[in-house]
């Protein structure tokens, strides 16, 4: 494990090998932010930590599945001692997985999809809360316009994303006070391969997205590294979407590439 200590504050980023994840990491980085890669398959982040070690900014890779919550204390404890500090906690892990009309569903996989898009980020959230309190630190987690609107053959990730959303509210309304700043992010239409699965599905209208019309992972990785930077105290708590105009050109992402 790479042992270089950052100058200043570090990051705890899940399913930071691919898509979002290694956008955000990549993004934290040029803000100065140290990232660790929390993810299943360390070799599978390599080229993401190459990314950021290249911008002159240390990073660590660490073995995490967010729905192991012994996994994650021990993922964790492993950044703390190797840096010694948690400043920023991005819950980026999910899965669209089990997609299918309720009835036809397997049970053991809609309550894994809960299990990752929701427990996993309690699971970390609830494993950084001491060293976020000492270091007055940021939660942003990873949303979606699901969460919020049904959506036809996903009722396991969108019922796992709106309980997400309840609980960047009640991150913010428990510990914002105590300085721990969050936010929830919809990055909106993304090209990633969640999205390749989403189109090979041909479930609902998204599966039907032409390609071309996905944003890049850089630009919401831009808002969540700026959230993370600025802690702006008027949008703590709020589920955050990147198709508000003004929350772009606040945080300079329309000219993230």
């Amino acid at each position: 494990m790479e042992m270089e200590r950052p100058l200043g504050r570090c990051a705890f980023v899940t399913g930071a090998s691919r898509g979002i994840g290694a956008a955000v990491a990549i993004a934290l980085a040029r803000r100065g932010i140290a990232p660790v890669l929390a993810v299943r398959k360390p070799a599978a982040a390599q080229a993401t930590a190459q990314a950021v070690r290249g911008l002159g900014v240390p990073c660590l890779v660490v073995c995490c599945d967010v729905a192991d919550p012994a996994g994650v204390r021990q993922s964790v404890a492993q950044m703390l001692e190797a840096w010694g500090r948690l400043d920023v906690v991005v819950n980026n892990a999910g899965q669209i997985d089990p997609i299918g009309h309720l009835g036809e569903t397997d049970p053991a996989a809609w309550a894994q999809a809960i299990a990752v898009n929701l427990v996993g980020s309690y699971n970390v959230i609830h494993a950084a809360v001491p060293a976020l309190l000492q270091a007055q630190g940021t939660v942003v987690n990873i949303s979606t316009g699901a969460a919020h609107a049904p959506r036809e053959g996903w009722s396991a990730y969108c019922s796992a994303k709106a309980g997400l959303a309840m609980l960047t509210r009640c991150v913010a309304h428990e510990y914002n006070g105590r300085g721990v700043a969050a936010y929830g992010l919809q990055p909106g239409l993304v090209d990633t391969e969640m999205q390749m699965r989403i189109r090979g599905s041909g479930m609902n209208e998204i599966s039907r997205v032409p390609r071309e019309n996905l944003a890049p992972p850089e630009r919401s990785a831009a808002v969540v590294a700026w959230l993370a930077d600025h802690r702006p105290k008027d949008l703590v708590g709020q589920d955050l979407t990147v198709n508000d105009v003004s929350l772009i050109e606040r945080s300079g992402a329309a000219q993230a590439r």
